[in-house]
């Protein structure tokens, strides 16, 4: 009761408003329409009746545009009902003045007549538009104006002002009742503009409400994976380190298995990490002119032990095409390909090919899997779909890979898609501009790789707040005969190195630490106080503003669960950077 209560005084509101919003085209048909009845009535010998009465009218319009003046001065703060009362009664007192002159100037001359009963009759009707959003003010306007010129033709009591006077009065009952009809229709619109603002909030309320959820939710996976990938990054450099131990031990199976364990696991993080940079934007695309033939073998090169666990062959057809395309980006939509082509193939092989299309190469990736049906093959690239995996079987992964595959297909704008029968198989296939073989940049292959800068006799300063990964890194670095200084932070890793009298040959951060500081911050100390040292900075973070501000750091950012390689790698290259510059 109370929210309609409150609609009609918003609705009467903007009745006001829009009764004094028409008042300016109102007056300046007023006075046209006054200034012209006197002009043609002036012959009639009554010109100071008609002076007067056009003064009257002049300044009756000039007080209403005061009125008017003094209502738009209020703004917003205005009592409606004061100023309805307002509008009304100055609407009608201008009614009794053509009233007046509807008696005033009344004549049985035809000329006079037809006059002044063409000007009350365009008076009447042209107040219907003006006054349509309130029809008592219409009707404090058209009843004084017309009735007094009704009641002096009924007063002659001939046939002929009868009928004068009842068509006149049947016009004006019919322009109020028009005038009420308009006004249902200012009302309704009225209404439903107000109604459309709330429904418009609250979904805007809504929207509010889904958009923090949703940054809750980030926040919790992004906590809940950094949180993880501390243990799962241990677990990886004790693996490879115990892998040089135990060699020839009978339990070097168990150790691949734990180590099989662990990829299946880091895979995951990588997927989620993946998925998230996508949803941050946190991606550029850096498209140049590639071939297409090495990207493609070096992938399944990549892949094919991971094939050859399902008795699996996968084959690349030789091409000489080129793409103009991000290779990085287009590598990882190929391998979540080929990935999903290995989990849902139980036997044949895989074959990856390019097809020439105008000036665009479709590139293929065709398995012998269980198919699709057709009803699902836009819903396999929805996140977290999968298909055929009623129980969950996290082997499968999380249903992210062809979600990935389809945002950066989005990204790069290359068109992505499935051709496929359930039973016989599945294509899919990203749709790339035809690069130029002549704009071809120079890369070492991986087997031409530079020269990496020896680890042996270097220190690396180790800055990570859990324990367990200080421990494993340091145990790593100890096996390339590399010195270790680890801190949980830039103030402890400054005193331990003011104490030690040694400068570190790189730094190694983590982005998250203790007390709301990041790895960036840290790195940025020391390199004030100790010099420009290559720093790497590693992260397990996947919450968007976490890989923003990583990103912008102009750091080099490795996310974690890493290997022992990538991480001998790195150190090596940060060293060699440092030696040529």
């Amino acid at each position: 009761m109370k929210a309609n209560s409150t609609l009609e005084a918003t609705i009467l509101r903007e009745q006001t408003k829009l009764l004094f919003e028409h008042l300016p085209f109102v007056l300046y048909g007023v006075m046209a329409s006054s200034a012209g009845l006197v002009t043609l009535l002036w012959h009639t010998g009554q010109s100071t009746e008609l002076l007067l009465w056009l003064l009257a009218v002049y300044l009756l319009t000039a007080l209403r545009w005061l009125a008017r003046r003094r209502f738009n001065a209020l703004g917003t703060h205005f009592d409606e009902q004061h100023w309805l009362q307002v509008a009304i009664q100055l609407t009608a007192a201008s009614g009794i003045l053509w009233g007046f002159a509807g008696v005033v100037f009344f004549s049985t001359n035809p000329v006079v007549l037809m006059t002044l009963t063409i000007f009350l009759a365009a008076m009447v009707a042209g107040a219907v538009s003006s006054h349509a959003c309130h029809t008592p003010a219409y009707a404090a306007f058209a009843l004084p104006a017309s009735l007094p010129f009704i009641a002096r033709c009924l007063w002659e009591n001939t046939t002929f002002y009868w009928v004068l006077g009842a068509a006149s009065l049947a016009f004006v009952l019919i322009n109020i009742h028009y005038g009420r009809n308009l006004q249902n229709m200012v009302i309704q619109s009225i209404r439903l503009r107000f109604q459309n603002a709330e429904l418009v909030s609250e979904l805007t309320l809504q929207k509010g409400v889904a958009e923090q959820a949703s940054m809750a939710k980030t926040r919790f996976l992004a906590a809940a994976s950094h949180d993880l990938r501390q243990p799962v990054q241990a677990i990886e450099l004790l693996v490879d380190a115990l892998r040089e131990d135990l060699a020839n031990h009978p339990s070097k199976g168990l150790l691949d298995r734990i180590q099989q364990a662990g990829h299946g696991l880091r895979n995951l993080l990588n997927a989620l990490l993946d998925s998230a940079k996508i949803n941050a934007a946190a991606i550029t695309a850096k498209p140049r002119h590639i071939q297409l033939a090495p990207l493609l073998k070096r992938i399944a090169n990549d892949l094919a032990a991971q094939a050859q666990h399902k008795s699996l062959d996968i084959r690349v057809a030789q091409t000489k095409a080129c793409a103009y395309t991000d290779p990085a980006l287009l590598e990882l939509i190929l391998r979540n390909y080929i990935e999903n082509a290995i989990k849902y193939t139980n036997e044949g092989r895989i074959l990856v090919g390019c097809r020439k299309q105008g000036k665009h190469i479709r590139i293929e990736v065709h398995d012998t899997g269980i198919g699709i049906p057709a009803s699902a093959q836009e819903t396999v690239f929805q996140e977290f779909y999968q298909l055929g995996n009623p129980e969950r079987d996290k082997a499968k992964g999380l249903g992210l890979g062809l979600y990935i595959a389809y945002s950066l297909g989005k990204l790069l704008n290359h068109d992505i898609g499935v051709n496929s029968t359930v039973g016989e198989g599945s294509m899919f296939y990203v749709t790339v501009p035809q690069g130029d073989a002549s704009h071809l940049l120079d890369e070492p292959s991986r087997a031409q790789a530079s020269y990496k800068t020896p680890l042996t006799g270097k220190t690396v300063l180790l800055i990570d707040d859990d324990d367990l990964v200080r421990a494993s890194v340091t145990e790593m670095l100890n096996r390339w005969q590399c010195s270790t200084i680890a801190a949980e932070d830039a103030e402890t890793a400054l005193r331990i190195l003011m104490a030690r009298g040694r400068m570190p040959d790189a730094i190694v951060a983590d982005y998250r630490l203790r007390n709301n500081s990041t790895g960036v911050q840290a790195i940025k100390l020391l390199q004030g106080q100790l010099g420009n040292i290559p720093a790497v900075i590693l992260t397990g973070d996947t919450a968007p503003s976490r890989i923003h501000e990583a990103k912008s750091s102009g750091l080099m950012i490795l996310h974690k669960p890493l290997s022992g390689v990538q991480l001998r790698d790195t150190l090596s290259d940060l060293m060699a950077s440092k030696a040529i510059s």
